[in-house]
């Protein structure tokens, strides 16, 4: 890439105006303001997820003292301008792994491993343990009822079991010190804070229920009918940024092939060795054959991202979730929406976890 030279005033002490001055010198204009919400604005982080918000934190990271700060340690001298003014893990390549120490338990290191670019995918392993994943479970097992779907104006009239046939509940995190803790390492994790997230999205599906392939953002085009949903995601300004999706059952045993068990979440789009660039747009919306799958395996989570880093929505980010195959299984699993600003799920819990990871920004 090339290097561009950059003046700024010695009197500048918001990095949020470094940010906006890079973007000018790029040549990159703001998007205008929508009709019930502005834009994310771009911002800067550590190449570890840490918001840059001083420009003292931008020259500490030029010295080297605060590449390695609190929880977020390791990380290089560098900052990372993200136009949509949101984390996301730099993908690299499939394969690359960041590796984030004490997120879990102490001493423990957490690999965040990509396994795909285009939708940007990754991978955790033993985020939940046992009893956190049993605990889920049984929270939700008493209010299980079926799958609803935010229908789009082209949908309406439909029934949700055209798309979905799985149960869910959304389980509220409050006054619960399991599901707060929870809260607090999604946040952590994603580097996000979590009062930009939904309650805990529960699913059940037993033998062949299923999602269609969807998308997790709401596109202000495919709802325009819907007044509602144009006011809450702010005419395309505000959307679902991230899903965190666990595992929290395993449907085969160890040996066995994980494709027999069925219950893979599938990116029909994904880029493959066939379709570097991403798959081709879908016809069939039941299909799993194509793209990538991740299969369940408890405790393991994924984190797929509904839009770019530019802030705009990914089409490519088209998931489902694929038929389980055994007649006597049930897949039990659990999500996460994050979004690109505040959510409105906010308690007492979740603003002391949004305080403590806002006071290591730099």
């Amino acid at each position: 890439g090339r290097v561009v030279s950059l003046l700024l005033p010695a009197r500048l002490s918001d990095a949020s105006h470094v940010a906006a001055a890079v973007l000018r010198r790029l040549g990159v204009r703001p998007r205008p303001r929508t009709p019930s919400g502005q834009y994310q604005p771009a911002a800067l982080f550590t190449d570890r997820g840490v918001r840059v918000v001083s420009v003292e934190g931008l020259l500490s990271l030029a010295s080297g003292s605060g590449a390695g700060t609190g929880h977020y340690g390791g990380g290089a001298a560098r900052a990372l301008l993200l136009e949509g003014g949101q984390w996301l893990w730099p993908p690299v390549e499939v394969g690359h792994a960041h590796e984030l120490t004490d997120l879990v338990a102490p001493g423990v290191v957490t690999r965040v491993v990509t396994l795909s670019l285009k939708p940007l995918v990754v991978e955790v392993e033993n985020f939940l343990d046992g009893g956190e994943n049993g605990h889920i479970i049984e929270r939700a097992k008493p209010h299980m009822a079926k799958s609803g779907v935010a229908l789009k104006d082209a949908d309406k009239g439909k029934a949700a079991k055209e798309f979905r046939t799985s149960s869910q509940y959304f389980l509220p995190t409050t006054r619960d010190p399991t599901l707060e803790k929870i809260d607090r390492r999604v946040s952590w994790l994603t580097r996000i804070p979590i009062s930009h997230a939904e309650y805990i999205q529960v699913l059940k599906y037993n033998h062949l229920e299923h999602y269609s392939a969807h998308h997790d953002y709401f596109d202000p085009a495919a709802y325009a009918s819907n007044q509602q949903m144009l006011r809450s995601v702010e005419h395309g300004a505000k959307n679902r940024l991230a899903t965190v999706f666990f595992y929290l059952n395993s449907l085969v045993g160890e040996g066995e092939a994980p494709e027999s068990g069925g219950g893979q979440t599938n990116f029909p789009r994904a880029a493959t060795a066939a379709y570097p660039d991403g798959g081709p747009p879908v016809h069939d919306y039941f299909d799993c054959s194509r793209g990538l799958s991740v299969y369940p395996q408890e405790g393991k989570i994924i984190i797929f991202y509904s839009m770019l880093p530019n802030g705009e929505m990914d089409d490519y980010s088209l998931h489902g979730g694929c038929d389980v195959l055994f007649s006597n299984a049930t897949k039990w699993s659990a999500n996460f929406w994050l979004w690109n600003k505040p959510y409105h799920f906010v308690d007492p819990a979740r603003r002391r976890a949004t305080k403590e990871l806002t006071e290591e920004w730099i």
